[in-house]
């Protein structure tokens, strides 16, 4: 398997997490690494998707967690074998390529079946029963390859018909009772040069004859054969070792193990250990969502590293990151906030600027760099800018925001003013949304003074549709707070016109009774002049903890 790196923001992705992930994404294949994918942890915002539809730009793949899964850690391409192969190329095969199990699949490359040498001895030793009449299931087309024959007549090529081995050994009259038992035209006959007994066969009706030891047909068989609609084919080897082959030139699904289920690329790693040691060889065969076979996961793969890198974008603490990040090698970090107790086992490439969203790191990043920022892009990393910033308005704007947002209006040829009101009118979207999602949308969770809590913002033109469903709003929020057993959760309504903000919270009563913003009503409060949650907001709401709570050394958030 392709070893990929994923770009990925934060849980709850706002809009600049997403944009900067597919930005820079991008940047990376431009410059060699073609491997390199973006992924969302959540859901995308209403304001998101429109800007995503605005610019025809595919959402990147989402990845709810980053739990270590069975797909993370295939390394190579599973070899595979069709079903209507003989059994004797599928041992080959096993043999060439070193593997300890086989899958069998359709000419689509879903799975059906497994061979492995458990199963091999023990339905080879059924076929080869001296108590049993074997029965061979096969087509001529497969008896030619496995006994490497010289077909010289040939009917119904590719039919696997059930037959049985009738070695003519005996004398005619004993060989004649023998056919007459059986079905003739299931009957497929090994004889030498004996042309009384290739003659009885072809008359007879027999599947087909077989020649053994390089001999020739007698002179007029092949015709009787033609007439009588009889395979008539010669063989290399000598009788015992024909009729030998003959066993494995079944096809290898009637050979193989269809009990033995598959694991799917998306199992964890932590729930398939019983099935593993279950399996005779240690090893299971894993396919993806459509049944395709994509690998083999065996026990020694349990200590391998997964084949997926990390680039983590507008965050750095592993708080906000998707759930099992831990897990992987992140070799670098983008972003622009504070920085968390953050620590990796080697060094990585961590780009952390004092600006508005990382957006603008990564389009400076673009210039830097000299690669080609196709207009797509550029009105994406546009849209980032603008939202992060409230329209170049918040407190986190800096001069370097401004100038990449002319910069990258240039380019698509956008009116910087025109376009971030287009973007922030479609957040009428979240009139319909249910409070639960509105609550999910660009959430983080934060830790100070011992304590755990949530803040959730959302950007729109006028706060009056959201107010007007406070009391939806504040269930949400006590039954947040009470499920994940959080100090207090607030939502932060900005109204990108007005410049100003409306808080929502349930909390801790000794804490709400600090709060200093203007109550409008119980558990709402207006934030005039107050646009951004982390340069503004956080810091107001932890020194009103401080002073309830007393100091203390801010814990990780969940």
């Amino acid at each position: 398997m392709v070893r990929k790196t994923y770009v990925i923001g934060h849980r709850n992705p706002d809009t600049d997490s997403i944009v900067s992930a597919i930005a820079y994404a991008e940047l990376k294949r431009q410059k060699g690494l073609a491997a390199c994918y973006p992924a969302r942890a959540g859901k995308l915002t209403p304001q998101t998707e429109y800007i995503l539809d605005r610019f025809g730009i595919p959402a990147p793949e989402y990845l709810p967690d980053l739990v270590p899964k069975v797909g993370y850690f295939l390394t190579e391409p599973a070899v595979t074998v069709p079903e209507t192969v003989s059994l004797w190329d599928a041992l080959e095969t096993m043999e060439r390529r070193n593997v300890s199990i086989l899958p069998v699949v359709d000419e689509a490359g879903r799975y059906r079946a497994v061979l492995h040498h458990n199963v091999f001895a023990l339905n080879i030793t059924r076929k080869i029963n001296p108590h049993r009449k074997a029965i061979v299931p096969t087509s001529i087309a497969l008896l030619e390859k496995t006994l490497q024959a010289q077909p010289v007549v040939t009917f119904g090529r590719d039919e696997v018909v059930k037959s049985r081995i009738l070695v003519a050994g005996s004398s005619l009259e004993t060989f004649k009772s023998h056919l007459e038992s059986e079905i003739a035209a299931n009957a497929l006959v090994l004889t030498g040069d004996r042309e009384e007994i290739q003659r009885h066969s072809i008359e007879r009706g027999a599947r087909a004859v077989i020649i053994t030891n390089g001999m020739a047909p007698a002179k007029g068989i092949r015709e009787l054969a033609e007439r009588h609609q009889v395979s008539l084919m010669i063989s290399p080897f000598d009788t015992s070792s024909t009729a030998f082959l003959i066993l494995y030139s079944t096809p290898v699904r009637t050979m193989a193990d269809e009990t033995a289920a598959p694991l799917s690329a998306g199992s964890y790693v932590r729930a398939i250990r019983e099935t593993l040691a279950a399996s005779p060889s240690r090893c299971v065969t894993v396919v993806d969502e459509g049944g395709v076979v994509v690998g083999v996961f065996g026990e020694s793969d349990l200590i391998k590293e997964p084949n997926i890198d990390i680039i983590m974008v507008d965050h750095n603490e592993m708080s906000q990151a998707v759930e099992g990040l831990e897990n992987y090698r992140i070799i670098e970090i983008l972003d622009h906030h504070r920085l968390g107790n953050f620590s990796t086992r080697y060094p990585i490439t961590f780009i952390n600027r004092v600006v508005g969203a990382t957006s603008t790191i990564v389009a400076g990043m673009y210039v830097e760099q000299k690669a080609v920022l196709t207009p797509g892009v550029a009105a994406l990393l546009l849209a980032g800018i603008l939202t992060d910033t409230l329209m170049l308005r918040s407190a986190t704007t800096t001069d370097t925001d401004r100038e990449m947002a002319e910069y990258l209006a240039g380019l698509v040829d956008l009116d910087v003013g025109r376009f971030g009101a287009e973007i922030f009118g479609s957040a009428r979207h979240l009139a319909d949304a249910a409070a639960a999602d509105i609550l999910g949308m660009d959430a983080k969770v934060y830790g100070a003074c011992g304590k755990r809590f949530a803040v959730s913002q959302v950007e729109v033109n006028t706060t009056d549709e959201l107010i007007g469903r406070k009391g939806e709003i504040l269930e949400a929020l006590r039954a947040r707070r009470a499920a994940e057993g959080l100090y207090f959760v607030a939502l932060m309504i900005t109204d990108i016109t007005a410049l100003s903000s409306v808080l929502l919270i349930d909390g801790e009563s000794e804490l709400i009774r600090k709060i200093v913003f203007p109550k409008v009503e119980e558990g709402v409060y207006r934030c005039r002049d107050i646009l951004s949650r982390k340069k503004q907001l956080i810091p107001l709401l932890i020194e009103q903890m401080e002073s309830v709570l007393g100091q203390d050394t801010p814990v990780p958030a969940r």
